[in-house]
């Protein structure tokens, strides 16, 4: 298990990929909650402009995220995301905004700043260090069985040529196998897609790590590791497992760090996985 690292600057507390983080070329960052101006449910670093939060907050706390990249909020590049499996590759001189029912985005561009919005899914950065070019992935249990971050990496061999043993990628928060009860359209579908792997990531209730938020057990149903899948995803698709950091941090037990959907009941904003090439 490889740990994220903790910063703060700004007031603004994120997290760094211990993988990523000896790559100059790229920067990524997982946001927290913390160092915005929410109020509320949103408090307080809320980046989910599809809330019910306030815009002007939702716009004052995206211009701190993007400050972080010397970045102006406008050139902020988003995926409005779907739970599919389409991937949009931004061109150099992009001026930011959002591409239409994609869940991936890819680029090769200098300073332009992708973002993928969560609170419960896990963000995916992938980082191909011979071609220097990034995608980052949103990854539900949705995108976890069509295989996005697969599709990723694919899409971006035919884009810049890269290789799967290049890329350096991280599986980010996300809520973990202690609270992610699932029920039998989850199981069903997981079966479905990792026919080998089922016992692996479908645990029973008593097999799954306790967390400090727990939905309610029902004995027809089973935890889904949705990190561990993605994991398999990636190392499936060529990316040797040495390169593939899993964050391990839990969304739902940490929501004094993080927003989470299911544990704050759907009323709560968004955090952002941000990558940007310099």
């Amino acid at each position: 298990m490889v740990v994220l690292i903790e910063q703060s600057r700004n007031d603004l507390r994120f997290f760094v990929s211990e993988l990523l983080a000896p790559h100059p070329q790229v920067e990524a960052v997982v946001s927290t909650r913390r160092g915005g101006v929410s109020t509320g449910a949103f408090a307080s670093l809320n980046l989910g402009g599809k809330t019910a939060d306030a815009p002007d907050n939702v716009r004052e706390n995206r211009r701190r995220v993007a400050a972080l990249f010397g970045r102006n909020a406008t050139q902020l590049t988003f995926a409005r995301q779907v739970h599919g499996a389409h991937i949009a590759h931004v061109p150099a001189g992009h001026p930011g905004g959002a591409f239409d029912n994609v869940d991936a985005l890819i680029t090769d561009a200098k300073d332009t700043p992708l973002v993928i919005l969560t609170a419960d899914c896990a963000a995916i950065f992938m980082y191909d260090v011979t071609h220097h070019a990034i995608g980052i992935a949103h990854a539900g249990w949705r995108g976890t069985v069509v295989q996005i971050a697969a599709h990723t990496v694919q899409h971006m061999h035919e884009a810049f040529g890269t290789e799967p043993r290049d890329i350096v990628a991280c599986v980010g928060p996300s809520i973990g196998p202690c609270c992610y009860e699932v029920g039998e359209e989850v199981i069903a579908a997981v079966i479905d897609a990792f026919p080998d792997d089922t016992d692996e990531l479908l645990l029973e209730p008593d097999m799954a790590s306790a967390g400090s938020f727990r939905a309610s057990v029902n004995e027809d149903h089973k935890h889904f590791d949705l990190w561990r899948a993605n994991e398999r995803v990636l190392i499936s698709a060529g990316v040797p497992d040495t390169q593939v950091e899993v964050s391990r941090l839990c969304t739902a037990c940490h929501t004094d760090l993080f927003y989470s959907h299911r544990a704050e009941k759907g009323v709560t904003g968004r955090f952002g996985g941000v990558m940007m090439l310099r």
